[in-house]
């Protein structure tokens, strides 16, 4: 049976803000690893709150880990790595192949952490991956998947029998509407690619911790906490917020440049005049 230890159903209201680990749609191209991090305070200080909250559990945990969305690597390599038994090893994945580059150059750790390029979300799961995993952590990611059914196939795939996982996924953010709103903008829509839509897989839900839930249920997860909570966020980690999310719309590249500065001045304007709320799981 594999179950899952944790699983944050959060949900933050805020005043200004959200944020998420690696944004799963567009190419393997991204923004600047280094510019990436220092955007991500945010994502950083809820992450260190979770691990410090079931720091009990962690320092437990032994033998063969995934981290899915590692970005960079340097949560994983700072953070999660530190927070787990001295025998666990971990294995950073991300979609994007710059930001795995960097992490093994920067943060690979010999006989305990190193990256590897993997999409959560594929149909093609390598054989390597199968069977493989005594824990698997996904912090502030699969919220952008447009997949999220494949994703948790591929992680109760990866994991062995009694294996257990530790999610953290935004269930709702203002910016969600916003980026929505946009995919419908006539100025825009040409150039945002289908695999940024249909994201936020529990943006709409009434009870997002049921749902949640009976999903992980369905692929053959047991559960043993699910938790749905509130968050704020300060202006200034709300600004911080948004220039991560703008680093990571690699869909920009493709646009004229006033088209862009256009683009990311709309975004700002109606991010920054709404009340951020904030759901997370």
């Amino acid at each position: 049976m594999k179950y899952i230890s944790k699983v944050l159903l959060r949900y933050h209201r805020t005043t200004l803000h959200i944020k998420t680990t690696v944004l799963k749609w567009g190419q393997s191209k991204m923004g600047s690893p280094k510019g990436y991090m220092t955007s991500d305070e945010a994502r950083k200080c809820y992450i260190l709150s979770i691990l410090d909250e079931f720091s009990e559990n962690l320092k437990d945990v032994r033998g063969k880990c995934m981290d899915v969305g590692c970005g960079p690597g340097d949560i994983t390599k700072d953070f999660l790595l530190p927070s787990l038994g001295s025998n666990a090893q971990i294995i950073g994945t991300d979609i994007s192949e710059s930001l795995i580059k960097y992490a093994n150059k920067t943060f690979n750790a010999e006989n305990r952490l190193y990256f590897e390029v993997l999409d959560i979300q594929t149909k093609n799961l390598p054989e390597k991956y199968i069977s493989e995993f005594n824990h698997i952590f996904s912090l502030h990611t699969l919220q952008w998947c447009n997949d999220i059914r494949q994703a948790f196939k591929n992680i109760y795939q990866m994991l062995r029998p009694n294996g257990t996982i530790l999610l953290y996924i935004v269930q709702y953010q203002d910016v969600f509407e916003v980026l929505r709103i946009l995919e419908q903008d006539i100025r825009f829509a040409q150039y945002i690619p289908d695999t940024m839509k249909n994201i936020f897989p529990f943006y709409d839900s009434n009870n997002p911790r049921k749902d949640l839930k009976e999903l992980l249920q369905s692929v053959g997860f047991t559960i043993h906490h699910c938790s749905l909570r509130e968050a704020s966020y300060s202006e200034e980690k709300s600004r911080q917020f948004l220039n991560l999310i703008i680093s990571l719309l690699t869909f920009l590249e493709d646009m004229p440049q006033d088209l862009v500065k256009e683009y990311k001045n709309t975004l700002t304007c109606e991010f920054l005049k709404r009340k951020i709320n904030y759901k997370s799981i």
